[in-house]
């Protein structure tokens, strides 16, 4: 293993631990390896990055929640996600299985479900708060919308799912990037209000650029937090 695969490992568990709790027993295993995230937070995360990918692909600039039959499914993700946290939160506190036994792939599958309501949500604050004419359409307007969505997300869950020895780096990298970007967008959408409405592409640069700049104090910041608590207490966090 070079220096700079290292670095990547690092660097993808150092912003890891500023969002995630990052237990074992709660990850998904690559080579031997932990995953920078558990594998809820692998789910989210992955997936509301490859939404909002997906979203600025097909749907450039729209500004509209998706139809109701959509919405209503995103709202679903969003409670599927819940109740299972709640299950294996409840499951760890009771010592055995509260509703049903808490699974890695449940977690992963309901996490990257809550990663489209994510990435749908920002999407649609971002385009709403940057431009000054967004477009009035709807993000998701047929099926085909959302089923192509839904495919890419199963295949991108069922490779984490196969913890094959390649995809150690390649997935930390996309994760990293994910965390890192995910909240740039975040701080992105909500300090676009301190700039005026934009009309021309490149006058996007500088408001990702402040967003950017936010996210990576605060995740920096978080993770800080969590190593210094780490030794105080005398055992990492």
């Amino acid at each position: 293993m070079n220096n700079a695969m290292l670095w990547l490992l690092d660097a993808a568990n150092w912003f890891g631990s500023a969002v995630c709790h990052q237990w074992d027993s709660h990850s998904y295993f690559i080579a031997g390896v932990p995953l920078c995230l558990c594998a809820r937070c692998t789910g989210m995360y992955l997936g509301g990055l490859l939404t909002l990918l997906y979203l600025a692909l097909r749907k450039p600039r729209a500004a509209q929640l998706p139809k109701l039959p959509y919405l209503v499914a995103l709202v679903v993700f969003f409670f599927l996600w819940a109740g299972d946290g709640v299950n294996s939160f409840a499951s760890e506190i009771l010592g055995h299985p509260f509703l049903y036994e808490p699974q890695n792939s449940l977690r992963l599958i309901t996490g990257a479900l809550m990663g489209i309501s994510l990435g749908s949500l920002l999407f649609v604050m971002l385009n709403g708060n940057l431009y000054r004419n967004p477009f009035s359409k709807p993000i998701f307007e047929n099926v085909a919308d959302f089923l192509i969505l839904l495919a890419l997300i199963a295949a991108l869950a069922a490779l984490v799912h196969s913890q094959m020895s390649w995809l150690l780096y390649p997935l930390s990298a996309l994760m990293l990037v994910a965390v890192i970007a995910l909240n740039a967008s975040i701080w992105t959408a909500l300090a676009a209000s301190f700039f005026r409405a934009v009309t021309q592409p490149r006058e996007l640069v500088p408001r990702f650029v402040v967003g950017g700049a936010l996210a990576l104090l605060l995740l920096n910041g978080l993770a800080l937090g969590r190593y210094a608590l780490g030794i105080y207490l005398g055992a990492p966090l």
